[in-house]
């Protein structure tokens, strides 16, 4: 664009050196702090493109001369869009979560030109630009489960992400599905399109009704427009309930198995419901550089709750079919620019992933790139994972991106990435895990390595056989799951499970409403969790070779602790160095205590021939 004319548009939305700022949130360490300024007075299908031609940044900087950090924000409409729906207004937004207290100073940098947002170019776009002010930050008066009682949790060099306040190290539970979460009435610009589940095309909208009664008098402080979003907060109440920390969303699912999970704005409704079905909808039904300031604050209402019940927030950021949708080749103008718009809007929240695609078919050099540009544009430097397909050995492996591939050329110092989410069959996963593990430490540079999909696709993690629904569409596999992936990740060195519902099962990834459905396998993560934390597992290893029943995982701490699973109880040999050591059993199907501990030398025998899992330590 030409200066002269940049000049007459700055002209035009007002004088230069005009602005007003507001601040919002609670002024204390971890707490989202919301600066509000009085920019140009736009709206979200205006010419230019508040999205595109302006980029706002503040600088923090503490009084201590560091960390100084600078913080992407968004056009906000109005400032009040969740409640009242506008698609104008003169407010931008951004969110700052201070890792200190003490006194810090800001200063606004507002920049115009065609593509500011997503360049380092532009020129000052008046208003709150050059703006200068401070802000002085208290201790949190929070407790847990609150994040914000804990801190934010950082990628810190190691297999496991810690918590910055408390120091104690994560491992996480919890519901992998359904993916389309947000796909869900409440939200504006939320469309009943059609997704694909097999040869079927299906309308997948959620009401979350079953999760109505689990809404606590919490969640009323953040609903909008007379209550809505109560259902779905619900949810994750009952998945805070059960014992987890976890719960994973896509945020982008066009033309995917779901195709109705987008931030961007539609150009018509009905063009995008047909589209839709054609797996067309992105290219032709909605804008690729404009989004929907009402709905991605209701998405943003829905995540301050979550906060409060210690969630840890699994950004899918791509659907399988969507993941090259913005490109495959290259990192486009359109990746950027939905990036920056989750990084400004979402990106201080205290515990959570950012997953580059649930699946993906881009080249690395893609994800590379990706990796790279949210890295630099975080201020905040969440933690970054990227989940592939699986490793298949089948008439389709041809035609799928290999896994290996992409986890090979991105291990260690050759990207950004700080973990890998894995999909895998049940029956390699705690080799698998083990090996990504093992070869992230080789490189230099550990992974934080979860199992977070469980195949084969069509059951996945399956109706627990005493909830109503179930039909015996797939057999309950509660006892595998618990053998072949929950305790296989824990005991492999992996930093975490969730679980991913199937294809095929009476309520599925994408037509679940109810986590009751797989409340069993929940309650026996907790069991899991529970045991994990009574050890200092960030100190522990795999040493399965150890015992003598090659079915049995071993994680221990040479001459000091053991944890041993044994799958189908009896008798295993255990090779332990010289020394008295004790046993004590705990029942991973129904916890409890540890049993007293027994004297042991080179035999375990479990209590009954069910699976156990024994403590061994140093007396």
């Amino acid at each position: 664009m030409k200066p002269t004319l940049l000049l007459s548009i700055l002209t035009l939305i007002g004088t230069l050196n005009a602005y007003a700022q507001k601040s919002g949130g609670e002024l204390k360490k971890w707490h989202k702090i919301t600066l509000d300024f009085e920019g140009p007075k736009t709206s979200e299908l205006a010419q230019p493109n508040p999205f595109t031609f302006y980029r706002l940044d503040v600088t923090f900087t503490h009084e201590s001369g560091a960390p100084v950090m600078i913080v992407p924000g968004y056009y906000a409409a109005d400032g009040q869009a969740a409640n009242s729906s506008a698609t104008a207004g003169n407010v931008w937004r951004v969110h700052f979560s201070p890792l200190k207290t003490g006194q810090w100073q800001y200063e606004v940098s507002f920049k115009a030109g065609e593509n500011s947002a997503v360049s380092e170019g532009g020129i000052s776009a008046g208003f709150m630009d050059g703006k200068k002010g401070s802000i002085s930050v208290q201790n949190t008066d929070k407790v847990a489960p609150d994040n914000r009682a804990v801190g934010r949790l950082n990628y810190v060099g190691t297999r496991y992400l810690q918590y910055a306040e408390t120091g104690e190290y994560f491992l996480k539970i919890g519901a992998d599905s359904p993916e389309n979460m947000l796909h869900y009435e409440d939200f504006d610009g939320t469309l009943n399109g059609y997704g694909k589940l097999g040869k079927e095309y299906l309308q997948l909208m959620k009401t979350w009704q079953p999760h109505a009664p689990d809404a606590d008098e919490a969640a009323n402080l953040f609903t909008w427009q007379n209550g809505k979003g109560k259902n779905l907060m619900g949810a994750i109440n009952y998945l805070y309930q059960k014992g987890q920390n976890a719960v994973s969303f896509l945020t982008f699912s066009v033309d995917g198995d779901d195709g109705c999970v987008y931030p961007h704005l539609v150009k018509d409704d009905t063009t995008f419901i047909k589209a839709s079905q054609e797996s067309k909808a992105w290219e032709k039904a909605l804008y690729h550089d404009r989004f929907d300031c009402s709905k991605l604050d209701q998405w943003e209402r829905v995540f301050e709750y979550a906060e409060t019940k210690g969630m840890f927030l699994h950004f899918k950021t791509f659907e399988n079919e969507s993941a090259s949708t913005m490109g495959k080749k290259e990192l486009t103008r359109d990746r950027k620019l939905y990036y920056r718009e989750l990084i400004a809007r979402y990106g201080h929240h205290l515990a959570l992933n950012w997953n580059l695609s649930e699946e993906t078919n881009v080249d690395v050099a893609v994800i590379r790139k990706t990796a790279s540009f949210i890295r630099n544009l975080d201020p905040y430097k969440n933690h970054l994972v990227q989940h592939t397909f699986p490793p298949h050995h089948n008439k389709n492996a041809l035609v799928q991106p290999n896994y290996d591939y992409y986890y090979l050329n991105l291990v260690g110092f050759q990207s950004e990435l700080t973990g890998a989410s894995l999909q895998l069959e049940k029956s390699v996963t705690h080799k698998e895990i083990k090996r990504w593990v093992n070869l992230a430490e080789q490189s230099g540079k550990p992974w934080v390595v979860c199992n977070d999909e469980q195949g084969y696709a069509n059951d996945g993690v399956t109706v627990d056989a005493d909830h109503p629904l179930y039909k015996a569409l797939k057999p309950d596999n509660v006892d595998q799951i618990r053998h072949q992936v929950l305790w296989a990740t824990f005991l492999a060195g992996g930093a975490g499970v969730e679980y991913y519902y199937g294809y095929q099962c009476e309520t599925n990834d994408l037509n679940a409403q109810d986590h009751r459905t797989r409340a069993r396998k929940y309650e026996q993560a907790k069991i899991a969790l529970d045991f994990m934390k009574q050890l200092p597992f960030f100190e522990m290893k795999s040493m399965d070779e150890i015992t003598s029943n090659p079915d049995d995982y071993v994680f221990g701490i040479e001459n000091q602790t053991y944890a041993v699973y044994v799958p189908k109880g009896g008798t295993t040999t255990i090779n332990l160095p010289k020394n008295q050591w004790a046993v004590q059993w705990y029942n991973p199907r129904t916890g409890g205590n540890l049993t007293s501990k027994k004297s042991i030398t080179n035999q375990l025998t479990t209590p009954d021939h069910k699976d156990w899992v024994a403590l061994i330590t140093r007396k």
